[in-house]
């Protein structure tokens, strides 16, 4: 769980133990009565209208709690977007009565708690025995795990690549180091494969279309949801072009920095490609556009020390994947 709603969590356990529930008549179903109300990555103002019948409890930049008819619901801020929503049933409910209401998501098992995932609203759901009773969060996948960076370009840059798995930190940031090749080689991801879980070599279960950019075979799009897709080749190209690119290391992480016209930056750390289950050229940045060139090559960005460009520009001795490899993604907006 987010390290602010653990937190949270301790507060409102002390809030709980100084309240009282004015009714006592409790439908099982009705803390969820405000979730789907409110949307993911609104403002803290915006929130505070749609609550205005409820007694505030707790109200802090990154927080927001309060004491609805019967349950208390969190509300937690990253720069200043909601990213996640906890209610706490002032009645203890059974664990079955609460899972009754996750049939539509996907149990993710490898987790100590019980955490679901909704594929089709980007939505992760966890339960957590805290003191006694369950606590139950939703968090949309996405919001809280790139910012977009505006580089004074015609699209804003998400600071990290694409990561599938549910945690609270991105797998491919430059702060991580690639401890684990077989997990690290799972972020490079088969072009058009919406579902980043396609290793195969067969070239026919990859789209034949020009463009991914957006559209369902976009697991940008598919994965983070929002406004959050696979960057074209125009757009790269404007990367490229515009932008000033210095080979630094960060925390043993060699790559780019990649400063903006407005000063801004990103930084486009080594991927290497996967080739089957192979991870090849790891000193070497391999990332996807979301254009086609020719079938069965889309256009790549191609990295090295001494080298940055599409796999259009002459690059001697570099390896131009084919949709069945794997490369990297970093998102745009």
């Amino acid at each position: 769980m987010n390290k602010i709603i653990s937190l949270l969590i301790l507060s409102i356990v002390v809030i709980v133990s100084l309240t009282s529930c004015e009714d006592n008549n409790y439908d099982t179903n009705e803390y969820f009565s405000h979730k789907s109300n409110i949307k993911w990555g609104c403002s803290k103002i915006e929130v505070m209208a749609q609550m205005s019948n409820c007694w505030i409890l707790l109200d802090t930049e990154q927080m927001l709690c309060y004491q609805s008819k019967n349950e208390i619901i969190a509300f937690a801020f990253n720069n200043n977007k909601l990213n996640t929503i906890s209610m706490i049933p002032d009645n203890t409910l059974s664990l079955n009565e609460i899972l009754q209401d996750f049939t539509s998501y996907q149990a993710l098992k490898q987790y100590k708690n019980f955490v679901f995932l909704n594929k089709s609203s980007n939505t992760i759901a966890e339960i957590e025995n805290t003191s006694g009773f369950y606590t139950i969060s939703w968090s949309n996948y996405g919001l809280d795990i790139a910012n977009a960076i505006d580089l004074g370009l015609s699209v804003k840059w998400a600071d990290v690549n694409l990561d599938l798995e549910y945690s609270d930190y991105a797998a491919l940031t430059p702060e991580n180091n690639k401890i684990d090749t077989t997990k690290y080689i799972n972020y490079l991801i088969g072009w058009g494969d919406s579902t980043g879980k396609n290793t195969s070599p067969n070239l026919a279960t990859y789209p034949n279309i020009n463009s991914i950019s957006g559209t369902n075979y976009d697991i940008a799009r598919t994965k983070w949801g929002g406004k959050w897709r696979i960057a074209t080749q125009k757009e790269y190209q404007e990367l490229i072009t515009v932008c000033a690119w210095t080979w630094e290391k960060r925390n043993g992480h060699y790559g780019y920095k990649v400063t903006g016209p407005n000063g801004n930056s990103i930084f486009l750390p080594t991927t290497g490609y996967r080739d089957n289950n192979s991870l090849n050229c790891s000193y070497m940045g391999y990332y996807w556009t979301g254009t086609a060139m020719t079938n069965p090559y889309p256009y790549v960005l191609i990295f090295d020390q001494n080298n940055v460009g599409l796999n259009i520009s002459s690059h001697s001795g570099v390896s131009n994947p084919i949709k069945t490899y794997g490369c990297a993604i970093r998102p745009v907006q």
